[in-house]
């Protein structure tokens, strides 16, 4: 576990420096892959400071193939080799259906999904030139399962993104690289705490989650990083849920 290169996409803030942290303190080195460079390059210092080691961002929009792929090959200049990719960069514009522009569908659908694509073969040719494996993880949501009248472009696109990690599962297990995904629950984030912070909200949320409280970016974090384990070296094409058993339930 120690030493792992980990390229995390959306990786500068919310659940992807959540995920960040976690690998920080187990002394990975972190590729924070942002479309904000000065966001990147600060949390890739904060990590370091976390204990992770000679971390770096790099500014990459992951629905640009050229981006994705300057991203990657900066990756093996710096650290010779990528160990884990975590495809965590994504948007949800919280559209009605009705209203919902074909722009604002396609943008979703091409960060959401598209972007992953783009950095889960580029990232996975790599990897298989090198012959020692590797861990990709997708992050995807509840919303693969269930969705919303605002949520019908976020809810394909990652329901797209789980298929997208079986259908890479199948190909790439022969050359020792598992692909898996992660599905987050109710989690608090800067892009979510103006919501959660209203008592009512607080409230209603955990009255429907089993465990009785919101999730955080480092729960998400400890799954991500049992996956990309030598632990985890037989797990393959599942998506691990960590909501707090909110979809298990009906209430």
């Amino acid at each position: 576990m120690p030493n792992q290169v980990v390229i995390i996409t959306g990786g500068s803030r919310g659940i992807g420096y959540g995920i960040g942290k976690c690998f920080a303190e187990r002394g990975a080195s972190l590729v924070i892959a942002d479309v904000d460079l000065g966001a990147a390059e600060k949390a890739a210092a904060g990590l370091d400071g976390l204990g992770a080691v000679d971390s770096m961002g790099v500014l990459c929009d992951v629905t640009n193939r050229e981006q994705v792929g300057a991203m990657v090959d900066k990756t093996l200049e710096v650290f010779g080799r990528i160990d884990v990719l975590v495809n965590n960069a994504g948007i949800c514009p919280f559209v009605d259906f009705l209203e919902m522009t074909p722009e604002v569908w396609q943008r979703t659908i091409d960060v959401n999904l598209t972007g992953a694509f783009h950095c889960t073969q580029l990232a996975a040719r790599k990897m298989i030139e090198r012959g020692e494996g590797g861990r990709v993880v997708f992050i995807t949501s509840l919303a693969e399962n269930v969705s919303n009248e605002n949520q019908v472009d976020y809810g394909a696109s990652k329901a797209g993104l789980r298929m997208l990690m079986v259908g890479a599962s199948i190909k790439l297990a022969r050359y020792g690289i598992t692909c898996n995904a992660v599905a987050p629950g109710m989690i608090v984030t800067p892009m979510t705490e103006h919501h959660w912070s209203v008592p009512e909200n607080a409230a209603q949320a955990r009255e429907r989650i089993p465990c009785s409280r919101l999730g955080t970016p480092e729960d998400i974090g400890k799954a991500v990083v049992f996956l990309a384990s030598p632990e985890a070296e037989y797990v393959n094409g599942i998506t691990l849920r960590v909501d707090g058993g909110h979809q298990a339930c009906c209430r």
